[in-house]
C-alpha cells in the first residue's frame, strides 16, 4: 500500500507554474508562466489540447468543481476563468488582487482562495456560481498563501512571500483555530493529502516530498519507501492528488511533471538498518516487539508507536560488546522512581553481558564476527531464541529483577495527590503482602511492565561446532511438561535443549552405529538448512543441502528420534521448510525455484509450485492458510487450495532472508539482505459465496 512513480514527461514551454486534472475529461492540466494552459493524456503523456489567450499573467492554480463539473483557473492577474467541459470559458471573474490558491469547501459549500497575507471564503452557489460580495477574510498569514487543502474537520495551509519566506504549514481547524504549526528548512511550494494512504505530501525546495501523517501530526518520511533511495534531481514545487485515479502530479523544476499511482500491494513501512537482516521474530502478547537480527551479530528491538501505524522505535542490543552504562534501555527514561534509575546504573555495565560456562564468546569461523542466523519467539517463556553463525544459541529476555522494581512503582498520578501513599505501597509490596490473586487486569499490567524493564541476553547455549541454521520449539502440552528447543546446523547435528533451566537435554544419536563412530552425531549426509516442528504428529523435519528433507519422530532422547520418512524431488539446496497447521502437510522451498507441498503422511509430493526464482524461506498465514514465499527479491503469496499466485509484493532490491505474519495487524513482515524490513498488507480471502457482479 504505496505510492509509486508511475509517468515523467519533459515539456519544452515556459516554466510549469500550476498543475489541475479535469475528471470528466480524464486529463491532466499544465499552466505556464505566460498563462498558456494545457491538457494532457495522464496515460501516455500526449498532449491533447491548449489555452493561452484568456489569463494574462502566470497559472497559479487550478480546481475542478465537481457539483457544477466545472474547471476553475486562477492566475496572478488577479482572475478565475471557469471552463466547461469542453475546454471552453463560461465565465471570468475579477478579484481584483493575483489569486494563488484555492480549494472547496464541501461540507460549508465554500471557496477558499489564497491571496497575499489572506485567506478569504466565498459561497458557492450551484446556479449563481461564486458570490464574491458575501466573501470573509482572515489576515492571520503575513505572506503569500500558495498552498490550500481541505480535509474533513480540518484546512492545511503553507506560506510563500518573494524574497522572503516563513517556511510553515499550518493546521487550521474549520472555524479558524491554528491545532498545529509545521516549520521546514525550505520554502513551501506544494501541499496536497493523499487520502489512499491517508497521507500529506509536502514540497519544501527537496527533490522529494516531506510525509506528512495527519492522525499523529508526525513527519513520517523515513518509514514510506515513495522517496527512498533518492539522492538528487530537481525540486518537487507542486503536488495535486487526483481522487479518480488515485494518483498524484508534480511538477519538478521549470518544465518536468510527474505522476505517481497508488499500488495497494505496495510497501506499507520501511524499517531502514545499517547490515543485512537475516532473521525475523515478534511476541504475541501486546505491546507488540518485533525482533530482527543481523550479520553483524547486532540485535533490534523494534516496537510501533500507538499514535502511528508508520512510526517505529528501535533499540540496538550487541551479544559481542559490553554496552556503555545504561545503554539501549528505556526503563530509566518512563520510570518515575529513581530507585530504578540508580539500580540500572548499578546493573548496567552487565545488562547485557552473555553468561557462558567458563568460556568467552566465540567469535565465527574465519575471525568474523558472528552474525545471527534463525530467530524464533518462545511465548510460554517470553524468551527470544537466536542462532548464530559461531555455533552458538541466544537466549535474550526481560530483565525479571528490573520488572519487580517496576511493579513496585505506583502510577505518576498517586505519586503527585499522595506522596506518602509511595512510601505504603512500597512498604506493603517489599513485605510480600501484594494480594495472592490478581485480576486480568493486573496481569495485563505486569506483562506491560516486563516488557519495558530491560532486554538482556540470559543465556548462550553452546553444542554446535558451525553455524547454526536451523530452529524448532516444542511447547508444553500433554506429552512434555517442559520447553525444548531443536537445533540443527552445518556440523550436521541436532540438539535438544530444555529452555526452563537453558541446558543440554541430549544430542541425536544413531541407533544403528553401535560403540564409537565418527558419524554417530551425524543426522544427513549435507548440511542442514531449516527446521520445523509439527505439533499434531510430534515430529519435526528438517532440510539438507543434499536435496532431501528428513522427517523424524521427536524424543528428549537423541537415539529414540526415529526417522520417520526422507522426502526426495528438489534438485538444489532446500532453503526452508514449515508445517502448514491448516493442511496438516509439510511445505518445502528450493533453489531449484519450486515449492513443494508434500501428503500429509510425508510420503509423496502432492503438488509443485513452480516459482521461477531461487525460495529463500517460507511461512504460512495462520488465518487463511496462504503459503508466503520469499523468491529472491519478491514476496509471493499462494492459495492454500488452488496454487494458485493471489498476492506479489515487490520492494526489496535484494534477497529476502526471512518472512513472518502478523495476524493481530494484518501484516506480512520481510527481512532483507538491503538493509530493509517491509511491512505489507496481508492478503485477504473473499468469502466462498462472494460472486462478483
Amino acid at each position: 500500500m504505496s505510492m509509486q512513480k508511475q509517468l515523467s514527461v519533459r515539456d519544452d514551454c515556459r516554466p510549469i507554474t500550476a498543475l489541475g486534472y479535469h475528471p470528466a475529461r480524464r486529463e491532466a492540466l499544465t499552466g505556464c508562466a505566460d498563462g498558456v494552459i494545457k491538457w494532457w493524456d495522464i496515460e501516455s503523456g500526449r498532449r491533447t489540447a491548449s489555452s493561452t489567450k484568456e489569463h494574462s499573467g502566470m497559472i497559479t492554480h487550478f480546481l475542478y468543481w465537481a457539483d457544477s463539473k466545472l474547471l476553475l483557473s486562477a492566475s496572478n492577474d488577479g482572475t478565475v476563468v471557469v471552463w466547461t467541459i469542453g475546454a471552453t470559458v463560461l465565465e471570468k471573474i475579477l478579484l481584483g488582487r493575483p489569486v494563488f490558491s484555492m480549494a472547496i469547501s464541501h461540507r460549508r459549500h465554500q471557496l477558499v482562495c489564497g491571496f497575499a497575507g489572506r485567506v478569504t471564503v466565498y459561497p458557492l452557489d450551484e446556479k449563481k456560481g461564486i458570490r464574491t460580495a458575501k466573501s470573509s477574510s482572515d489576515h492571520r498569514h503575513s505572506d503569500i498563501v500558495s498552498c490550500i487543502v481541505c480535509h474533513d474537520s480540518q484546512v492545511y495551509t503553507a506560506g510563500l512571500l518573494t524574497g522572503s519566506f516563513d517556511k510553515t504549514v499550518r493546521v487550521w481547524s474549520q472555524d479558524g483555530q491554528l491545532i498545529q504549526r509545521l516549520s521546514f528548512s525550505g520554502v513551501i511550494t506544494g501541499l496536497c493529502y493523499v487520502p489512499c494512504v491517508n497521507m500529506v505530501w509536502i514540497a519544501s525546495e527537496m527533490p522529494v516530498a516531506t510525509l506528512y501523517d495527519p492522525k499523529s501530526g508526525e513527519i513520517v518520511s523515513d518509514f514510506i519507501d515513495t522517496f527512498q533511495n533518492i539522492e538528487g534531481g530537481p525540486n518537487l514545487e507542486r503536488l495535486m492528488y487526483i481522487p479518480e485515479t488515485s494518483s498524484v502530479i508534480g511538477s519538478a523544476g521549470q518544465r518536468h511533471v510527474m505522476v505517481w499511482r497508488y499500488n495497494k500491494t505496495g510497501c506499507v513501512t520501511v524499517l531502514k538498518n545499517r547490515q543485512p537482516t537475516e532473521c525475523l521474530a515478534y511476541t504475541m502478547k501486546k505491546p507488540i516487539l518485533l525482533f530482527s537480527g543481523h550479520g553483524d551479530g547486532t540485535l533490534l528491538k523494534w516496537e510501533r508507536f500507538n499514535s502511528s501505524h508508520f512510526l517505529y522505535s528501535k533499540e540496538l542490543f550487541n551479544v559481542f560488546e559490553t554496552p556503555p552504562q545504561g545503554r539501549g534501555s528505556r526503563t530509566s527514561s518512563r520510570a518515575d522512581s529513581s530507585t530504578v534509575s540508580n539500580e540500572m546504573k548499578r546493573r548496567g555495565t552487565s545488562m547485557r553481558r552473555c553468561t557462558r560456562s567458563n568460556e568467552s564468546v566465540p567469535p565465527a569461523p574465519g575471525g568474523k564476527t558472528a552474525g545471527f542466523t534463525r530467530s524464533v519467539f518462545v511465548e510460554e517463556l517470553d524468551l527470544l531464541a537466536l542462532s548464530s553463525e559461531n555455533g552458538s544459541v541466544y537466549l535474550w529476555g526481560f530483565d525479571d529483577s528490573l520488572s519487580s522494581l517496576l511493579r513496585m512503582m505506583p502510577s505518576q498520578t498517586e505519586i503527585d495527590s499522595d506522596p506518602a501513599k509511595r512510601f505504603e505501597l512500597l512498604l506493603d509490596r517489599a513485605g510480600g503482602s501484594r494480594d495472592s490473586t490478581t485480576t486480568e487486569e493486573e496481569r495485563v499490567s505486569d506483562s506491560v511492565t516486563n516488557r519495558v524493564s530491560g532486554f538482556i541476553c540470559k543465556k548462550v547455549l553452546a553444542g554446535h561446532f558451525h553455524t547454526v541454521s536451523g530452529l524448532a520449539v516444542v511447547g508444553k502440552g500433554s506429552i512434555y511438561s517442559t520447553v525444548y528447543l531443536i537445533s540443527g546446523g552445518w556440523d550436521r547435528r541436532l540438539c535438544i535443549w530444555d529452555l526452563e533451566t537453558g541446558e543440554l537435554q541430549d544430542t541425536f544419536c544413531n541407533p544403528d552405529l553401535s560403540g564409537w563412530h565418527e558419524l554417530k552425531e551425524v543426522a544427513c549426509d549435507g548440511v542442514i538448512l531449516d527446521l520445523a516442528y509439527s505439533p499434531k504428529r510430534n515430529e519435526f523435519a528438517y532440510s539438507s543441502s543434499d536435496g532431501l528433507i528428513y522427517i523424524r519422530q521427536f524424543s528428549p532422547v537423541g537415539r529414540e528420534m526415529r526417522l520417520v520418512s526422507v522426502l526426495q524431488g528438489h534438485q538444489a539446496d532446500i532453503t526452508a521448510i514449515v508445517w502448514h497447521h491448516l493442511s496438516d502437510k509439510w511445505i518445502s522451498g528450493s533453489e531449484d525455484g519450486t515449492i513443494r507441498i508434500w501428503s500429509a503422511d510425508g510420503i509423496q509430493c502432492e503438488h509443485t509450485l513452480v516459482t521461477n526464482g531461487a525460495v529463500t524461506c517460507l511461512s504460512v498465514d495462520s488465518l487463511n492458510g496462504c503459503i508466503i514465499a520469499g523468491v529472491h527479491n519478491v514476496l509471493r503469496v499462494y492459495d492454500p487450495e488452488s496454487y494458485l499466485l493471489v498476492q506479489r509484493n515487490a520492494g526489496h532490491t535484494d534477497s529476502i532472508r526471512s518472512v513472518l505474519h502478523i495476524p493481530e495487524r494484518k501484516q506480512y513482515v520481510t527481512a532483507s539482505s538491503d538493509m530493509t524490513i517491509r511491512m505489507w498488507n496481508s492478503y485477504t480471502m473473499l468469502p466462498p459465496n462472494t460472486q462478483q457482479s
